[in-house]
């Protein structure tokens, strides 16, 4: 990106003059300033939510205060992330999916519930159990200042670090499933020797 075009626009005549050969007045909207120069001129480090693209399609620093909110995989997990505003904590959410029916697998449901028991221990955060017996994932964390995209999203894996332990556990707990019933002369099978 370089600002060449615009540039010579700018250079080409007083605003409200027509630049030769193009039939364009040159007027504040044609002598906006690059995307280079729009940067350049913003205090650094960028903050998240602090350049936007402007209806025109040239970035703009932008001052006011608004939520940012995001998503991302993380650990096989899809989870939500939100900033309400510039000086509010990072919060975190993931459906975890559902806790196990007792008939499905009673050590399975009895393990996810000891570890969404064990979070409460999270200054962080911690795993709850919705209405639709989902377990639900929340978390919040302040980033450092300056807010920069770096700064968000580290820590955003630093809450996630917090939960790993827990998400692990809960990973074996859904995976504990009650042995299908055997059927009338089928044998179990016997454990193979090492």
């Amino acid at each position: 990106m370089d600002d060449k075009g615009i540039e010579a626009r700018d250079s080409a005549g007083a605003p409200g003059s027509e630049i030769p050969d193009s039939g364009i007045a040159a007027t504040e909207e044609h002598s906006a300033k690059s995307a280079v120069k729009q940067v350049a001129e913003t205090s650094l480090p960028l903050e998240v939510g602090s350049v936007v693209l402007g209806e025109d399609g040239h970035i703009r620093h932008f001052d006011e205060d608004r939520p940012l909110h995001f998503r991302f995989s993380a650990c096989g997990i899809d989870f939500e992330a939100d900033l309400a505003s510039k000086a509010a904590p990072l919060r975190l959410r993931a459906n975890l999916g559902k806790l196990p029916f007792s008939a499905e697998s009673p050590d399975g449901r009895r393990l996810a519930r000891t570890v969404m028991a064990a979070t409460d221990r999270l200054r962080r955060g911690h795993i709850l159990l919705s209405e639709d017996q989902d377990m639900v994932l929340e978390g919040e964390l302040n980033p450092p200042s300056p807010r920069t995209p770096v700064a968000v999203i580290a820590t955003a894996v630093a809450l996630i670090i917090d939960f790993k332990p827990y998400l692990d556990l809960l990973g074996e707990a859904v995976a504990l499933r009650r042995p299908p019933p055997m059927l009338p002369g089928e044998e179990a099978a016997a454990p193979a020797e090492a």
